[in-house]
C-alpha cells in the first residue's frame, strides 16, 4: 500500500460500486500550474521575445486554457492512480470521471466512480437437479420418419387433374391496368402453391378447378409486399395461364426408402432413427440438469455482478443479435426497441456473469487447470467436426486464435467445462420417473 497523500478524499461503497471524490490542495496545484507555464513559455512564439524570454503574465494569458488541460491531463490519471494503489483498489474498467472543478489558484475537485471485482466464495455445493426422463415412442419415431418423408418429396405432374389446394401450379400471370386498357404493367412466369399465393392474392381464388392450358381474368388488389414497390397494393387486371400443373409425390415409407437413406431396411432405418431421437433427448435432459444446477449455486452462492459487467455483456448481446437481423436482410435499427431488448435481457446477463464467476472460483478452489494441449486438442476437434474443416492447419489455425486472444477464451470454457463436471459429480441428481437418484456423489473430494 502506497503512503497517504495530502489529498482530501471522500470514498463511498455500494457493493462493488465505489465512489472518490478527491480533492487535491490548490498549493499541490499552484505548482504544476507553475511547471507547465514555464514549459509553455519555453516553446512560445510570442512577438517582440526570444524564445523563453516572454513574462510569464502574458503566456497564462495567451495560453490559460491550453495550460489548463495541459495540467488536468496529468494530473487527474496521477492523482487518481495514487488514490486507488493506496487503497488497494483495482477498478474493473476505467473509471467514470465527474464533476471536475478547478481554475488556476483553486483546489481540483473530481469525482470517480467504477467497479471492482466482487468477493466471490462457493461455500455451498450440496446440489440437486432432477434429470427429465429420456423415453423414445413409436409415434416420436413415426413423426420423424414423416419429416424424412417429406424431405423425399418430389414434383410430379398432376395429368388431367383440375387445380386444387397444395398442388402447384406454373402460372403465367400478366398485369394490367383494371380496365384492360394500356400497357403491360408486369410480366411473370412461375410456380406456385395454389390457396397459399400472398402477393397476388386473386389466385387462391381462381385456381382451383382450372386445368392445363386455361386462362382467366379478374381484378385484385396486389399484396403490400409485392415484389414491384410501383405496383404493391394498387388494384390490377391479372390475366393468368395456367401452364402446368404438379402435385407433389411423396415415397412409400418401406424398405426402398430406408435404403436411399443409406439403411438396409424399414426396421434398421426406425432404429436408427429412435437412435437419433435418442441422443437428442439425452442431449436436452443434460443440458436441463446443467441448467439447474447452475441456477442453485447461483442462489446458493449469491454474488453482486458489477454493473459494468451487466452493460458490457448487454452490449455483446445486442450486437450479436443485430447482426443475426442483419443475415435475415431485416434492418436491426428498425426491428426492435433495443431498449426494451436491454432491460428485458438484463437478468439474463446478471445470472449468466455470476455463474462464469462461481465456476472460475470453483474451478480456483479445486486446482482445475487447463493446459495448452487441451486446447488444442479441443480446436482440433472442432475443425474435424465443421464443414471441410479436415483441410484447414490446425497449427495455423491455433497461431491465429493465440494472435486474437481467442485461444485463452476457449482455455477459459473449457476450464469452466471441468468446473461443471466437477458440480454435476458431486451433486444428487434424481430422475423424473422418481427412481433413486441417477447420479450422485459425497461433498470431498
Amino acid at each position: 500500500m502506497s503512503e497517504p497523500t495530502t489529498n482530501e478524499v471522500e470514498h463511498s461503497q455500494d457493493g462493488v460500486r465505489h465512489t472518490l471524490r478527491i480533492v487535491v490542495p490548490a498549493a499541490q496545484m499552484a505548482e504544476r500550474v507553475d511547471a507547465a507555464t514555464q514549459a509553455y513559455r519555453t516553446r512560445a512564439k510570442m512577438p517582440g521575445f526570444r524564445p523563453g524570454k516572454a513574462p510569464l503574465s502574458m503566456v497564462r494569458q495567451q495560453f490559460g486554457k491550453d495550460i489548463r488541460q495541459h495540467v488536468l491531463d496529468n494530473m487527474l490519471p496521477e492523482v487518481l492512480s495514487g488514490e486507488l494503489e493506496a487503497r488497494e483498489l483495482r477498478p474493473l474498467d476505467s473509471p467514470e470521471l465527474a464533476d471536475v472543478q478547478f481554475e488556476p489558484g483553486s483546489d481540483l475537485d473530481f469525482t470517480v466512480r467504477f467497479d471492482t471485482h466482487p468477493d466471490v466464495e462457493v461455500s455451498n455445493t450440496d446440489l440437486k437437479a432432477t434429470r427429465p426422463v429420456v423415453e423414445v415412442t413409436d409415434e416420436m419415431i413415426d413423426e420423424a420418419l414423416g419429416e424424412l418423408r417429406d424431405r423425399g418429396g418430389r414434383l410430379v405432374p398432376a395429368g388431367d387433374s383440375a387445380a386444387a389446394e397444395d398442388m402447384f401450379a406454373r402460372c403465367e400471370i400478366t398485369l394490367l391496368p383494371k380496365d384492360g386498357k394500356g400497357k403491360k404493367l408486369a410480366e411473370d412466369d412461375r410456380f406456385v402453391r395454389v390457396g397459399h399465393e400472398t402477393t397476388v392474392p386473386g389466385l387462391n381464388d381462381e385456381l382451383p378447378g382450372m386445368r392445363e392450358g386455361e386462362d382467366r381474368e379478374f381484378v385484385t388488389t396486389l399484396a403490400d409486399q409485392y415484389p414491384n414497390a410501383i405496383l404493391a397494393g394498387k388494384e390490377v387486371l391479372c390475366r393468368v395461364v395456367l401452364a402446368e400443373l404438379k402435385v407433389r409425390q411423396l415415397p412409400e415409407v418401406d424398405d426402398a426408402f430406408a435404403k436411399d437413406l443409406g439403411q438396409g431396411n424399414l426396421a434398421e432405418l426406425r432404429d436408427r432413427v429412435a437412435d437419433d431421437i435418442r441422443a437428442h433427448m439425452d442431449n436436452n435432459a443434460d443440458r436441463a440438469v446443467q441448467d439447474q444446477l447452475l441456477e442453485s449455486l447461483r442462489l446458493a452462492n449469491p454474488v453482486d455482478v458489477p454493473e459494468s459487467l451487466i452493460e458490457r455483456r448487454l452490449d455483446e448481446m445486442s450486437k450479436r443479435f443485430a447482426n443475426d437481423l442483419a443475415q435475415q436482410g431485416i434492418d436491426p435499427r428498425q426491428a426492435l426497441d433495443w431498449e426494451a431488448f436491454r432491460k428485458e435481457q438484463r437478468g439474463t446477463a446478471a445470472n449468466s456473469i455470476a455463474e462464469e464467476m462461481l465456476l472460475d472460483r470453483l474451478a480456483q478452489d479445486h486446482e482445475i487447470e487447463v493446459d495448452d494441449d487441451t486446447v488444442e486438442e479441443e480446436i482440433r476437434r472442432q475443425v474435424e467436426q465443421s464443414e471441410g474443416g479436415k483441410e484447414r492447419p490446425v497449427a495455423s489455425l491455433v497461431q491465429q486464435m493465440r494472435k486474437e486472444g481467442s485461444f485463452d477464451g476457449l482455455r477459459i470454457t473449457l476450464r469452466r467445462r471441468l468446473a461443471l463436471d466437477h458440480l454435476r459429480a458431486h451433486a444428487t441428481i434424481d430422475s423424473e420417473s422418481g427412481e433413486k437418484p441417477s447420479v450422485s456423489g459425497s461433498a470431498e473430494d
